[in-house]
């Protein structure tokens, strides 16, 4: 009988290149699955250079980065979704379309057997399993002998890499003549990061301990404020239906900048989520340090660096609060943590998703416009806003000016209706 095809979802770090020589030595067929999410400073060729020298069967990238924000992004930033009202979930949307792709990468070449690197303590096993196993009831993507090797999770592999970590893995690399990655042991910095166009995360290590700060992350996306502009700049950010299309870079009294990104309603937004990261970065517009709640159970502390996604929150929730009347914003403001937990626990291919993006398509329809938003010292405020659809009159809520279609004296009536049942709660207080 032929080796099982493992598809091993593949960096070239260290952690994923032992895992690549621990399943050759084991006498496994193996390929790797390098996804392009647009990750700054990456060398994906090298990575499969490396992979191929190691003797894979096959090693491929896939350039995600357009569907990993049009079709992940894009619905979740509509949605306005935060994990625990802060994080904004850049790892998490990432692994759904790489689960993805590595699936529809194994069921080309015929692999059977999944592989990930995630450790058996974070939330990335969750999702990349979850996927996994759902979409292997479709069958697009169905494989022929279906498993997962999860190797954090193996008895074998923990007993040989799990106490020691990084430190014992480096020393295999050397005993078996695997080259180490840039900065040997600590691959770079003393803590570990996951990047992608959307953001750039790190934990662990140095930053395992929340009573210190962060000064010690080497930040890729953003300047640290004492290096940002010492004058603030305005973008004016333009949507169709509710997807960015357009960014102008203006200064403080609105001159253009005679820079900034324009798209086509159709295109990918890509373009415009590089620019921002950029236009963001050099602001220190995006920054996040805080400890969340893994889906596991454990408390975890990460620092997030997602310039681009920052700015377009912020300029989208502006816009929506000019053509969304209160009830609107209030059952999302309720459904957005909803989406929020999902997708941070990888349940994007359930019924509740579904149901919730197909409210949130209709709800985009009437979000056309702009809204221009201020960077300044890693500041976002939004400082104007317009739209075709607006539901504000000016002739309606001005202090000035009368109106007949609003009849101010109708207000009492309003008022002593909305009170009768908070009069009656008060005299059944005086009773009790």
């Amino acid at each position: 009988m032929a080796n099982p095809l493992a598809v091993l979802a593949y960096s070239g770090g260290l952690d994923t290149t032992v895992v690549l020589h621990w399943l050759k030595a084991n006498g496994w067929d193996v390929a790797t699955y390098t996804a392009d999410l647009g990750q700054p400073g990456a060398d994906l060729e090298a990575a499969v250079d490396k992979a191929k020298a190691l003797g894979v069967v096959d090693a491929y990238i896939d350039d995600l980065r357009a569907e990993l924000v049009d079709e992940f992004f894009l619905p979740v930033l509509q949605s306005h979704a935060r994990y625990e009202n802060r994080y904004l979930l850049g790892t998490s949307i990432a692994r759904i379309p790489t689960a993805r792709g590595q699936m529809r990468y194994a069921k080309r070449i015929g692999g059977n057997v999944l592989v990930h690197g995630s450790t058996g303590k974070g939330n990335d096993q969750v999702r990349f399993e979850t996927v996994y196993r759902v979409l292997q009831e479709d069958p697009e993507y169905t494989l022929e002998g279906f498993g997962i090797y999860a190797p954090w999770k193996e008895a074998d592999f923990l007993a040989r890499f799990g106490d020691g970590g990084r430190n014992v893995m480096a020393a295999y690399s050397q005993q078996h003549g695997i080259p180490l990655p840039s900065g040997g042991t600590d691959e770079g910095p003393p803590y570990s990061q996951d990047a992608n166009v959307l953001h750039i995360s790190s934990e662990g290590r140095a930053l395992e301990k929340p009573e210190d700060d962060h000064r010690q992350v080497l930040f890729s996306y953003l300047q640290r404020w004492d290096r940002t502009p010492d004058a603030p700049q305005r973008v004016r950010i333009h949507f169709h239906k509710g997807k960015p299309v357009g960014v102008e870079l203006m200064d403080e009294d609105r001159n253009s900048l005679g820079q900034g990104v324009e798209i086509k309603p159709d295109a990918s937004i890509l373009p415009v989520v590089e620019y921002l990261n950029e236009v963001g970065g050099r602001h220190g517009c995006g920054l996040l340090d805080m400890v969340e709640s893994r889906y596991v159970g454990l408390k975890s502390r990460g620092v997030y660096e997602s310039p681009a996604h920052a700015i377009l929150l912020a300029a989208h929730e502006d816009l929506e609060s000019l053509v969304h009347d209160h009830r609107v914003l209030h059952d999302k403001a309720k459904r957005a943590l909803d989406v929020a937990e999902a997708v941070y626990q990888g349940r994007w291919f359930t019924q509740e998703m579904q149901s919730w993006l197909g409210v949130n398509a209709i709800e985009q329809e009437r979000v056309t416009g702009w809204s221009e938003v201020r960077l300044f010292k890693g500041h976002i405020l939004p400082v104007a806003r317009s739209s075709p659809h607006s539901l504000y009159s000016e002739s309606m809520v001005s202090f000035d000016t009368a109106s007949d279609q609003y009849d101010p004296a109708k207000s009492r009536g309003f008022i002593d209706i909305q009170a009768v049942e908070q009069q009656a709660q008060m005299r059944q207080k005086r009773t009790l």
